[in-house]
């Protein structure tokens, strides 16, 4: 062999060592619709999923929260915000009783806009901005939550590789699907509601195609 053909191996193999985790740190892209995976992959490491999911939902339940404040519900979040200021988001990893807290939010803020929504509230002036950031982040948060729901499945498939991380993982399998349906649901619901209020849902709606929107 040529030591020109030994080190053209070489490049590759170097290339192929730091091909990065699809799913760890880039979670805008999901899979395209149709595509689907029976197990996890070796890149998709318990603790990794698990954080991420963690840190996807608490920015799901920030934009909703946003977009309460924007429909004038500013003084109804006092305890929410308590609530949300107690997690622990980011790098630090994620615990099922973090998670257990922002399933809870998630489904207090969902009653919350849908009474909103259904009531028609009115957006002032002042807040359309504020409205239309919040539903462009609500829409790449489920984005990213679809794509981990997949994964959290997969890897609920084998609890007993899961270790430590088997109870989060496993209760996020039970609830992440509703979150995502509901999210799914209410995003249209929204939109329309949004645009109507004149407020520049572009952005949210070039976001919602990666949902099939």
């Amino acid at each position: 062999m040529t030591i020109h053909k030994v080190g053209f191996l070489f490049v590759i193999a170097g290339m192929l060592a730091i091909s990065p985790s699809a799913y760890a740190f880039d979670l805008k892209v999901p899979s395209m619709p149709g595509q689907s995976s029976n197990s996890a992959t070796p890149n998709e490491k318990p603790d990794v999923i698990v954080k991420n999911t963690r840190n996807s939902m608490g920015s799901f339940v920030k934009s909703k929260m946003g977009l309460i404040e924007a429909m004038g519900g500013a003084e109804q979040l006092a305890a929410y915000n308590k609530m949300l200021d107690g997690l622990k988001l980011g790098d630090v990893a994620a615990s099922k009783e973090d998670i257990e807290t922002i399933v809870t939010l998630d489904k207090n803020t969902n009653d919350l806009i849908a009474s909103m929504t259904t009531a028609n509230k009115k957006i002032d002036d002042k807040n359309k901005a504020l409205a239309g950031k919040s539903m462009t982040e609500y829409v790449k948060a489920l984005v990213s939550l679809t794509v981990l729901s997949r994964s959290v499945q997969n890897l609920s498939k084998n609890p007993v590789a899961l270790a430590g991380q088997a109870p989060s993982v496993l209760y996020l399998a039970k609830e992440l699907p509703g979150v995502t349906t509901s999210g799914t649901t209410s995003t249209k619901t929204l939109l329309t509601y949004l645009s109507s209020n004149g407020v520049d849902t572009s952005e949210a709606n070039k976001a919602a195609k990666e949902l099939g929107m």
